[in-house]
C-alpha cells in the first residue's frame, strides 16, 4: 500500500463508489415500491368510477341462417353421390358509410392517500348513415332466414355510461340496451326488420355522456371518421394508430380532430376476427397522464447517481492532487452518503410538494450539508464554498438532463466532456512519475489545520 499510494488511493475510491452502490439500489426499489403503489391507487379509482375507455360502433348486426343442398359422395359405393340438406349460421356486419362525433371532456383530480388520479366524465353526440345492402346466399340453391337486426355499439368499461345512450335511427326512437352474449359489442338497440330495405338510407343520431380514468379512445369503423374532442385539460398525449389531423394544444385546454377513412384503417376487417387470429383493432386516443410523473423522473434521477457521485469523487480526488489536500477514504464515504441520501429525499419530497420544489430543497440540504462538512476537512470556508459552488454546477446541470428528455444524451455527453476537459487542464502540469514516488518530495499544503495535523502520526482531519 505504501509503495504505490496513487494506486492504492484508486482503489479505495473504487471500493467506496462500489459500496454506495447498495444504498442506491435501495433507492431505486423505494421508487419502485412506491410507483407500485401510485399505480395500486390508479386501479382502485378506476374499479370505483370507471377505467380507460374505448368507443366503438355503431354497427349493423345481422345474424341469419342459410340453407342449402349440398352433393357428397356415399359411403361405400363408388360413383354415387346424395344430397344432403345444410343449414349454417352466418352474421352480415354492416359499418355506417359515415361518422361524425363531437366531444366534450372534462377533468377532475381525486385522491387515493397521497396519489392523485386524474378521473375524468365527457358527453359524445355523433351523427352518421348506414347504406343497407341486400345479403346475398353464398350457394346457388341457398335460401336466407334473418334473425332479429341490432345495432350495435360499445365502450370499453360499460360502467362509465352515466345515463342510457340516446340513439335515434332513420326517425325512430331505439332504446339501447345489452347485447346478447354472442354479439361482439356489449350494448344493442333492437331494428325495425321493414326499415332494412336493399339500398336503404338509415341516418342515425347518438348521444351519451360517459365517464373513465387515464385515456379515451375510438376504433374507426366507419367508411368516413370525423372526430372531435374539446376539453380543459392542457397536457393530452395522443396515441394510437393514427394522430389528429388537427389539434392546438395551450395552457387553456386542447381541442383535437382525428379523420380515418377505411382506406387507410384495418379496424373494419380485424372487427369482423374471430379465434385465435383476431387482432385488436386500429384505434387511436389521448391519454390525460400528468406529463410530470415524479416517479419516472426519480428514476431518470437514480439512473444518473453512479455518474454523479463518480463526477464528485474525481473533482476531490483532482484537487488532491493540485491542491495537494489530504482527503480520508472515510470521508470520502460520508461526502459519498451524503449525495445518496439526496435522492432518497427527492423521492420522499416530491411525492408532497412536487418534484422541482422537493429537488430545490433536497439540493439546497445537501450542499449546505457538505459545504459546512467541507468547510471543516479542508481547512476553511473558502475551499469549502469553492467545492460547494462545483456541487451546485453538478446538481444543476442534473436537474437540466431530467426536465430535458430529448436533449438528455447531448446534455449528458457536454457533461462528460467538460469535466474531462477540466480534469485534464487542472492537471496538466503534474509529474506522475514524482507523484508515483513514495517518497515524494511535494509535502501537504500546510495552509489547512487538517493537512498540519495529516502530518503527524495517527492524526485525522477535522
Amino acid at each position: 500500500m505504501n509503495k504505490h499510494p496513487l494506486l492504492s488511493k484508486l482503489l479505495i475510491i473504487g471500493f467506496l463508489m462500489a459500496l454506495l452502490a447498495i444504498p442506491l439500489a435501495f433507492v431505486r426499489e423505494a421508487i419502485a415500491e412506491r410507483t407500485a403503489y401510485r399505480d395500486s391507487a390508479t386501479s382502485e379509482v378506476a374499479r370505483a368510477h370507471a377505467g380507460p375507455q374505448t368507443i366503438t360502433g355503431p354497427v349493423l348486426w345481422l345474424p341469419y341462417t342459410e340453407t342449402f343442398l349440398r352433393t357428397v359422395k356415399v359411403d361405400g359405393k363408388v360413383g354415387e353421390t346424395r344430397e344432403e340438406l345444410v343449414t349454417e349460421e352466418r352474421v352480415s356486419i354492416q359499418f355506417p358509410k359515415t361518422l361524425n362525433t363531437t366531444g366534450q371532456l372534462a377533468t377532475e383530480t381525486r385522491l387515493r392517500g397521497i396519489f392523485p388520479v386524474t378521473v375524468y366524465t365527457s358527453q359524445h353526440a355523433s351523427t352518421g348513415r348506414f347504406v343497407w345492402t341486400e345479403i346475398s346466399p353464398r350457394h346457388r340453391s341457398g335460401q336466407i332466414a334473418l334473425g332479429q337486426p341490432l345495432l350495435l355499439m360499445g365502450v370499453s368499461d360499460a360502467r362509465g355510461l352515466l345515463s342510457a345512450p340516446q340513439l335515434r335511427l332513420a326517425g325512430s326512437v331505439l332504446p339501447v340496451g345489452q347485447a346478447p352474449r354472442s354479439a361482439p359489442l356489449p350494448l344493442a338497440a333492437r331494428v325495425d326488420m321493414a326499415q332494412l330495405k336493399p339500398g336503404a338510407v338509415l341516418d342515425f343520431d347518438l348521444k351519451f355522456d360517459l365517464a373513465g380514468t387515464g385515456s379515451i379512445g375510438w376504433v374507426p369503423l366507419a367508411d368516413e371518421n370525423s372526430v372531435t374532442l374539446t376539453s380543459p385539460w392542457p397536457h393530452p398525449s395522443f396515441g394510437g394508430d393514427f394522430l389528429p389531423r388537427q389539434r392546438s394544444v395551450s395552457a387553456s385546454g386542447f381541442e383535437a380532430t382525428w379523420r380515418v377513412t377505411s382506406l387507410s384503417s384495418q379496424a373494419q376487417a380485424q372487427f369482423g376476427q374471430r379465434g385465435e387470429h383476431a387482432s385488436v383493432p386500429e384505434q387511436f386516443s389521448v391519454s390525460l397522464g400528468n406529463p410530470v410523473d415524479v416517479y419516472r423522473l426519480n428514476e431518470r434521477a437514480t439512473k444518473y447517481a453512479s455518474m454523479f457521485i463518480v463526477l464528485t469523487f474525481a473533482a476531490f480526488f483532482v484537487l488532491e492532487m493540485v491542491k495537494r489536500w489530504r482527503i480520508h477514504p472515510m470521508q470520502y464515504l460520508m461526502i459519498g452518503a451524503a449525495l445518496v441520501l439526496f435522492f432518497l429525499l427527492l423521492l420522499s419530497l416530491s411525492e408532497q410538494i412536487g418534484f422541482l420544489s422537493a429537488y430545490l430543497i433536497a439540493s439546497i440540504a445537501c450542499i449546505a450539508l457538505l459545504g459546512h462538512y467541507l468547510r471543516h476537512v479542508l481547512g476553511g470556508w473558502r475551499p469549502g464554498l469553492a467545492m460547494s459552488s462545483l456541487l451546485v454546477a453538478l446538481y444543476g446541470v442534473l436537474y437540466g438532463i431530467l426536465v430535458s428528455e430529448d436533449n438528455a444524451l447531448m446534455m449528458g455527453s457536454l457533461l462528460l466532456f467538460g469535466v474531462l476537459a477540466a480534469i485534464m487542464m487542472a492537471t496538466r502540469k503534474i509529474d506522475w512519475y514524482s507523484v508515483l514516488k513514495t517518497d515524494s518530495a511535494a509535502a501537504p499544503n500546510p495552509a489547512t489545520p487538517f493537512n498540519t495535523a495529516a502530518a503527524a502520526p495517527g492524526a485525522v482531519g477535522n
